[in-house]
Parts: C-alpha cells; sequence; structure tokens
C-alpha cells in the first residue's frame, strides 16, 4: 500500500595517453546549426545566458530546423547519402530503444531518405564512458548517453547535477531542457569532440530503503545507502548522517539482499531495471539530484552530413528526445502507481526539505574550485537558498 501519492509535476577531453582525436569540428557551423550563437556571446560577455537569449536561441534551432525539414527540394537531392549507428547502455525493449527506432525513423524521414540509422543492441558497447570514448574515436557514430557517464570520460561537467540545484521537472524543463544548462554541457561536449543533438534524461535520483519512512534527518542516520562513483551523491548523504557505500549497478541487488546496505539511491526507473524494487519497502522522494542525458554524435558523423542533413538530424533528435523523456516520466509515474512499497514525498516547506537544502548549499562552496567561476556564480544565483 501507498503511504502517500502524488503527480509528478515537478519533475577535461580524453586524457588517456596515446589517445588523439584527430579531427575537430567546425565549431562555427555547429553553434549555428544548434542555435546556441547568440546565447554563447551572451555567456562569455556576462558570466551567464539570459533568458531572452535563451529563447531567441532556441528559436533560431526551432526555425533552422523546420526550414531544413520542410526542404529545398534540389538541396534534398544533392544531399550525399550517410549512415549511423546508434546505440544505449539499457537493454531490452525500454523507453532508451523505442526512442532509438524514433530517431532513425525520423532522421530517414527530415532528411529525404538521405540519412540512414541502424540501431546496436543497448549494453552491447559496454558502458557510458567506453561508448563517449567510441563516440570520441568516431567508432561509433551516435549514442545515448547520461551527462553523468560522459563526465567519466570528459571531467568538467559535474556542476550540472549539485544536490539540491535542481528540485523539480519546471526547473528541469526551464534550465537543463530549454535554458542555460543545456548550452553550457552543448559547448563543454562540442570542446571535447562531441555533438550534443538533444537532451533526453535519467530523471531524478530518489532514495529507496528496506528499514523505515524517512520524514527527517534523524530517520537517515546510520541508513546505509548504496550510490554511484559520483562523488556529490556520496557527499550529500553524508551529509544527511547516512554511510554511503559505492556499489557497481550490477552488484547492488546482491548488496540489498546479503544486507550489505540499506538502500538504493538511482531514479525509480533505474531502480526497476536494477531489479530491486521488489525488495524496496519505502521510497523517499528526494528529488535531490536532476540525471541528464542527450542523444550524442561523433563530430566525425556530423562533419560528414551537409548543413542540410545537419537540421534535419537536429530536428529528428529534438523530437526523439521529446519522446524519451515524456515517456520516461509515464513510465515512472506508473511504477510508482502500481508498486508495493510506502511512498514518501518530502514537502518543500518542512523543516525536513529546508534542512536538507541547506546541507546542499553547503556542499557546493566545496566545488567551487573544480569548475568555472562564471557558472558557479549563475548556480548561486538561480538556486542558492
Amino acid at each position: 500500500m501507498h503511504r502517500h501519492m502524488f503527480c509528478f509535476k515537478r519533475r577535461d577531453a580524453i586524457t588517456r595517453k596515446g589517445m588523439v582525436i584527430m579531427k575537430k569540428i567546425n565549431r562555427r557551423n555547429f553553434l549555428k546549426v544548434m542555435g546556441l550563437a547568440s546565447a554563447s556571446l551572451t555567456l562569455a560577455a556576462c558570466g551567464g545566458s539570459s533568458s531572452t537569449a535563451t529563447s531567441t536561441a532556441a528559436s533560431t534551432a526551432t526555425s533552422t530546423a523546420a526550414s531544413a525539414a520542410a526542404g529545398d527540394a534540389a538541396a534534398a537531392a544533392s544531399d550525399p547519402a550517410v549512415s549511423f549507428s546508434v546505440t544505449n547502455t539499457h537493454s531490452g525493449e525500454g523507453v532508451q530503444d523505442k526512442s532509438m527506432d524514433k530517431l532513425i525513423e525520423l532522421a530517414d524521414k527530415y532528411s529525404g531518405g538521405s540519412i540512414k540509422g541502424t540501431k546496436i543492441a543497448g549494453g552491447s558497447l559496454g558502458g557510458e564512458r567506453e561508448e563517449t570514448e567510441m563516440l570520441q574515436l568516431g567508432t561509433l557514430e551516435c549514442a545515448f548517453v547520461a551527462d553523468m557517464g560522459v563526465d567519466s570520460a570528459i571531467g568538467g561537467l559535474g556542476w550540472a547535477w549539485l544536490p539540491f540545484m535542481l528540485t523539480d521537472y519546471d526547473q528541469v524543463d526551464e534550465y537543463y531542457i530549454n535554458g542555460w544548462i543545456n548550452d553550457e554541457l552543448t559547448k563543454q561536449y562540442a570542446d571535447n569532440g562531441l555533438i550534443r543533438v538533444a537532451p533526453t534524461e535519467n530523471c531524478f535520483r530518489e532514495c529507496g530503503n528496506v528499514k523505515r519512512p524517512i520524514n527527517s534527518m534523524a530517520d537517515m542516520t546510520g541508513l546505509k545507502i548504496r550510490v554511484p562513483e559520483t562523488q556529490a551523491c556520496q557527499d550529500f548523504y553524508t551529509a544527511l548522517g547516512a554511510i554511503p557505500a559505492a556499489i557497481a549497478t550490477s552488484e547492488t541487488l546482491a548488496a540489498l539482499e546479503q544486507g550489505t546496505v540499506d538502500g538504493v539511491d538511482n531514479s525509480i526507473y533505474n531502480m526497476k531495471s536494477m531489479g530491486v524494487l521488489e525488495k524496496i519497502k519505502y521510497i523517499t522522494m528526494l528529488n535531490y539530484m536532476y540525471s541528464g542525458a542527450s542523444i550524442t554524435c561523433s563530430e566525425e558523423f556530423w562533419n560528414s552530413m551537409t548543413a542540410n542533413q545537419q537540421a534535419a538530424f537536429k530536428q529528428a533528435a529534438d523530437e526523439a528526445g521529446a519522446f524519451f523523456r515524456e515517456n520516461m516520466r509515464a513510465d515512472e509515474q506508473t511504477i510508482l502507481d502500481q508498486g508495493s512499497f510506502e511512498v514518501e514525498e518530502i514537502d518543500p516547506s518542512s523543516d525536513f526539505y529546508k534542512q536538507m537544502k541547506e546541507k546542499a548549499v553547503e556542499l557546493w562552496a566545496g566545488y567551487a574550485s573544480e569548475y568555472p567561476s562564471d557558472i558557479m556564480d549563475r548556480i548561486n544565483q538561480d538556486f542558492s537558498v
């Protein structure tokens, strides 16, 4: 039985020695197609992109893609045939697999048949670090990858998921999907030989456990929680009095069954994929960390396309990304509705929520030296207490 049900309204380049990326993207053309030129100029001048610049950039991208989709028949006829393979790290016929199908279908449609895609079974090429490096080397054309996974290969992206920076989907859609966070990540990807074409997502990280409901700092104290290797996740639970344990995804279920950990930190969708939800008794909707993701291409593949094809592929990726996010959020709600666990929502006006937010913001200062000062200033301006 659910105790409380609710609706989700809120919802360093490769540094390995010997690896050299030989081709460099024509950055100016890429940013033009992506509709980020005006946002980039504003951020460089002011330490951040204004909402007006962001809106203009988004409008530019939409207009460019729409024009390409409508297509100049003569230009479409002259476009060369190009092909791409796309994959992700999730096996099975879930949202990721369906979204790859959607991308392949739409890229073919909007390019007038000049862009053909092939799907590689999810999880068959390794993890997201391996996929990212393959994209950089040009041995893989396209992948659905999480920003955290890309960060494990290139570094420098952790500012985008500081704990309690984004806490609901209204913020996510405004800042991460359609705003300055997306713009900054896209530029950082390009600086590392990656084309972040369109956002998908991995949703918010929540906390499931087998011990007790979590409604206060006291309830969190002493709980052993499985977390990823992401330092910010570990720091957050430590600050709340819990005991974080970095355990691989594949080992989490066994750790829970053997009592090595009391709970699991991940998105609801990923908890189901990990096979732990049947063991979990209580889920606390902390919404403390949003995990973004994207449809990302190799620059070699991107540069193989004409400007017309790039715009067509951009529109296809935008629509496939929107399809992905809509279905991922709906699937998470279905999992919550049908689960046998108790669900705890934390009221933003509660002492517990305010205490967690204060603890999280205190951690931000410790990360300030790791990231550009203009970005950290913008984070404090937009999301601090």
